[in-house]
């Protein structure tokens, strides 16, 4: 196993480049919904198009999480996210130029394959880079994320208050998309192990797909990449709609929400212990209570200050489940991390539509309490998870002792 100097010496270059294309992720996931309200107003899209659109988004990132796990049993980390990176790139060079559906669409989907390529190979990367048992790596790097999550909502909304074309922010991202293919591909990736090439162990498919700890990782991740995008992208309407603030101050909104987040990864950062699976079910429990909040104040002021602690209960699920699935899938650990992020991409790419649905018909403060449904069905799946790590560690134990 890596060690903690091996680290400092071998991966340092590698570890940092991961990070600024971590927060670049970020900005590029959360632009949509930043630009949401200007969107819908400029193109005159429905509720329902929109929707349409951002599950593009979905379908590209739950494919690309699935295949690009597969992936790495014949190919190297490097090749996969430099492929990525530019298809990334054509994405975003071109979207919203024109306010044609089906086109945005497609182009929305390039984006999505990319960001699941780099989601799974700097997860899987950093795994093998976290000392065994801790999450302290991966906490900081899906902080990174919410770096960027919070800085691109903010560059629309200083955009958009400046009376400059918000469209500049597609293009920004492209530029740096292509910037970090060269960054990677000049990287010494190698240093990582070649993949799963060769692997004389490696377990099939459909074994991994039946163990129930994955399984429920698949679930927890569905469900938690389905509200915490859902609420980072329809954020800024709801203050522009439900709460009659003006587009820049739903923009920032998102920003807050962000903020949350980054709180929270920030501050597990530093933890050092292996109960990952009871730091879930806690935060499972936060996000519930605070969305619940939030949407329950008539004022921006209040509702902001649900929707902050609402992303510091959001913020280290989703990198807490990824270090279980990497702790206790040592064989197969590239095809295990893409079956559980795929579970985010397909909750992606699931919900725009269910939530698009109800806010048109009920009103979009009806399609929040469809998310806080969702987050409660959460917390009941992170019993699950702590009961099956519990089981898994006294098999584990009874094992080593039966050596003893």
């Amino acid at each position: 196993m890596i060690t903690k100097k091996s680290y400092d010496s071998q991966f340092s270059s590698i570890y940092i480049s991961m990070l600024v294309n971590f927060i670049l992720f970020g900005i590029t996931l959360t632009i949509i919904g930043a630009t949401l309200p200007k969107i819908i107003r400029e193109f005159e899209w429905s509720y329902l198009a929109i929707g349409f659109v951002i599950s593009a988004g979905s379908v590209g990132y739950f494919v690309s999480t699935f295949v690009s796990g597969i992936l790495l049993q014949k190919f190297s980390p490097k090749q996969i996210i430099v492929t990525g990176l530019l298809i990334q790139f054509i994405g975003l060079t071109f979207f919203a130029a024109r306010p044609l559906i089906f086109l945005n669409f497609f182009l929305n989907l390039l984006m999505g394959l990319g960001q699941g390529g780099t989601e799974v190979i700097i997860n899987y990367a950093v795994i093998r880079i976290e000392r065994s048992g801790q999450s302290r790596l991966m906490n900081l790097m899906h902080a990174a994320f919410s770096v960027g999550a919070i800085i691109g909502p903010l560059a629309v909304s200083r955009i958009i208050a400046y009376g400059l074309s918000w469209q500049l922010i597609y293009r920004f991202m492209a530029l740096a998309s292509l910037i970090m293919a060269i960054v990677f591909w000049k990287l010494p990736l190698s240093r990582l192990g070649d993949g799963e090439k060769g692997a004389k162990d490696k377990p099939k498919v459909f074994e991994l797909l039946k163990q129930p700890l994955l399984i429920l990782s698949f679930l927890i991740l569905f469900l938690y990449v389905g509200t915490e995008l859902g609420v980072s992208a329809w954020v800024a309407e709801y203050y522009v709609k439900i709460l009659k603030t003006s587009e820049s101050t739903g923009a920032l909104m998102v920003s807050i929400f962000w903020v949350g987040l980054l709180m929270g990864r920030l501050a597990l950062s530093g933890y050092r212990g292996t109960r990952q699976a009871e730091w879930v079910l806690g935060l499972s429990g936060t996000c519930t209570i605070a969305l619940i909040f939030a949407i329950s104040m008539g004022g921006p002021w209040l509702s902001g200050l649900g929707f902050l602690l609402a992303g510091l209960g959001f913020s280290a699920i989703y990198p807490l489940i990824i270090a279980i699935v990497g702790k206790h899938f040592k064989r197969g650990q590239g095809v295990a991390v893409g079956v559980a992020a795929t579970g985010g991409g397909v909750g992606s790419f699931a919900f725009p539509f269910i939530m698009s649905a109800i806010s048109n018909k009920f009103g979009l403060q009806r399609g929040f309490i469809f998310y806080i449904s969702l987050d409660i069905l959460m917390t009941i799946l992170a019993l699950g998870v702590i009961w099956q790590t519990r089981t898994m560690r006294k098999r584990i134990e009874a094992v080593e002792f039966a050596v003893k």
